[in-house]
């Protein structure tokens, strides 16, 4: 029924031995030969050496990527900020200039200079072809 049991009693009592596999037991050696280099000098390795370079080459263009990313989007933001900053003070300027537009602002501004705004409407001259030549002008 149980076979846990059933192994644990066919074994022995003495000590009991550790089995590694291959892998447990390589792997301190395979860290060890990276950290010392002397991976690099086997012929896999550098049958392999341009692909090896490949890949270096493109692990630094990645992180170059990633660099010029960051960059661009920080560049983004401050231009998005700058743009706020324009567009607040256009309205500004703009508010402030409409109102200077206004025509009770412009005659307070000319009395000031001795001006006064006229109280007669315009009125339309009309000229005839001969007066009009008789003047000089086209």
């Amino acid at each position: 029924m149980n076979k846990l049991r059933d192994i644990q009693e066919e074994q022995p009592e003495g000590p009991v031995k550790a089995t590694t596999s291959g892998k447990t037991a390589r792997m301190p050696r395979a860290l060890i030969s990276v950290l010392n280099g002397s991976f690099l000098t086997r012929e896999n390795v550098l049958g392999n050496m341009p692909f090896i370079l490949f890949c270096a080459a493109l692990m630094i263009a990645y992180i170059a990527y990633g660099y010029q990313t960051e960059r661009i989007v920080r560049n983004l933001n401050s231009t998005g900020s700058e743009l706020k900053e324009l567009r607040s003070e256009y309205i500004t300027v703009r508010a402030s200039l409409e109102k200077k537009e206004q025509q009770s602002q412009v005659a307070a501004g000319i009395r000031d200079l001795g001006l006064h705004e006229s109280r007669v409407p315009p009125v339309k001259l009309k000229l005839t072809k001969k007066e009009l030549k008789s003047t000089g002008t086209k």
